[in-house]
């Protein structure tokens, strides 16, 4: 049978006078009428359109296709207890468009107010997510996320594990308590979800830790992961934080105002291109690391990173704008005020194939550190140009301690390393 939107709104008496609460009879009365709606809408046409106004929902499952549509900024669906209001599964294609989800300042642990479970296609466009635990929560489903809003979350916007093909674009990020969009795997395995051209911003570590929360973008051992295009800023730890995610790609992003290192490539992962970002005003610019856990091999390349000022949520944080550990190949990058180093290579035995190339190092209190510990591979430092070094140019380090004089000035005895081509000033 396909539903009116008169019919609709008969049934569903939904309140839109201005401050009108509905009474715990009258919001399971809408609930009730609501999950009717829904099934009908399935058995039929598979469309429902749902009127402007407030309607109370919770826990409505829809389990087959179906396409709910209401009005923009006016079709309010409010969650009484803070718990989902729609719970999706099943391979059948779901579209929900225009419709405002409303946690009603409720924050119940591990809710959010959307749920997808095993869904094969669910597209979310133009929609909104507010007041509550957390926006969207997806279990091994694919589709898209798109032109939605999210604001005063106490978790996350959008939180995805073991995902099947998904599009996070275009979105709208703001005001969330712990991490903004977070893209997991049980395992470490491809996943391949495609994160592009969002606005991310003022994204808290509420529940704490040292990393665990307040990253504008987390993949965690997720692979094959594209995060580009998005605008980030006012993180308190990351902007973008890959944990063990392989073969990622970080391009094209704008990133102001992190709390620790803007983007991190950490722990377990092999393969990584970070490229083309613009970092500014942050505590550390970029970092390749846990060669210890297996974090290796990246290419960093062709990123503009100014203004890196240690601290932040972390005191004991080098303002470095690009460290790395192992396998990485650092190019082409321009950087410039680093409080304490513009490139470091490796640290203390963990330094394994590491070439820096052709880098513009300005105003940054040494230009370039490399590991010169024991065990410590030898680096490749050539072509690059450091002017306004305080301190030195080029220096060899043990864990972060100068143990060498300035390897940029002539003459000077560089050992089992090739640095040449260096143009200092």
């Amino acid at each position: 049978m396909t539903l009116s939107r008169r019919t609709l709104l008969a049934g569903l008496t939904v309140a839109t006078a201005a401050g009108l609460t509905a009474s715990a009879a009258q919001s399971q009365s809408q609930i009730k009428n609501l999950r009717a709606a829904v099934q009908k809408a399935i058995e039929g046409s598979g469309l429902l359109e749902l009127p402007a106004g407030k309607i109370s929902a919770s826990g409505i499952e829809i389990p087959r296709a179906l396409t709910i549509s209401g009005v923009a900024g006016r079709t309010l669906l409010v969650s009484p207890n803070g718990e989902p209001i729609f719970i999706i599964s099943g391979p059948e294609a779901v579209v929900l468009d225009s419709l405002t989800f409303d946690g009603g300042g409720n924050t119940p642990d591990g809710a959010a107010l959307l749920r997808v479970n095993d869904a094969a296609t669910l597209i979310v466009s133009n929609c909104t997510f507010r007041n509550g635990a957390s926006g969207i929560r997806l279990e091994a489903s694919s589709g898209r996320i798109a032109d939605s809003t999210f604001s005063d979350l106490a978790g996350a916007a959008i939180f995805a594990r073991d995902s099947k093909g998904l599009e996070i674009a275009s979105n709208t990020i703001t005001g969330i308590g712990n991490n903004g969009i977070q893209v997991w795997t049980s395992e470490p395995r491809e996943d391949g979800t495609i994160i592009r051209d969002n606005r991310v911003s003022h994204v808290a570590a509420k529940a704490g830790g040292t990393g665990q929360n307040g990253n504008g973008i987390n993949v965690y051992k997720a692979g094959n992961v594209i995060v580009s295009g998005n605008r980030i800023s006012d993180c308190a730890f990351s902007a973008i934080r890959n944990n063990a995610g392989s073969n990622c790609q970080i391009i094209g992003n704008s990133i102001s105002r992190a709390g620790e290192v803007a983007i991190y490539c950490e722990f377990g992962f092999e393969g990584a291109v970070v490229s083309d970002n613009l970092i500014e005003d942050v505590a550390l610019g970029i970092s390749i690391t846990n060669f210890n856990e297996g974090g290796r091999l990246a290419v960093v390349s062709n990123n503009v990173i100014r203004k890196v000022k240690g601290g932040g949520s972390l005191p004991d944080t080098n303002g470095v704008g690009i460290g790395a550990e192992a396998d990485t190949l650092v190019t082409g990058n321009v950087i410039e005020e680093a409080r304490d180093t513009g490139i470091s290579l490796g640290w203390g035995p963990y330094a394994r194939n590491l070439s820096a190339t052709g880098n513009l190092i300005r105003n940054c209190r040494r230009g370039i550190m490399f590991s010169v510990t024991e065990g410590a591979d030898a680096v490749l430092v050539s072509n690059n140009r450091i002017s306004g070094s305080t301190d030195a140019s080029i220096l060899g380090n043990d864990h972060g301690e100068p143990r060498t004089e300035d390897l940029g000035l002539a003459g000077a005895d560089v050992g089992k390393n090739l640095i040449s081509g260096n143009l200092v000033q």
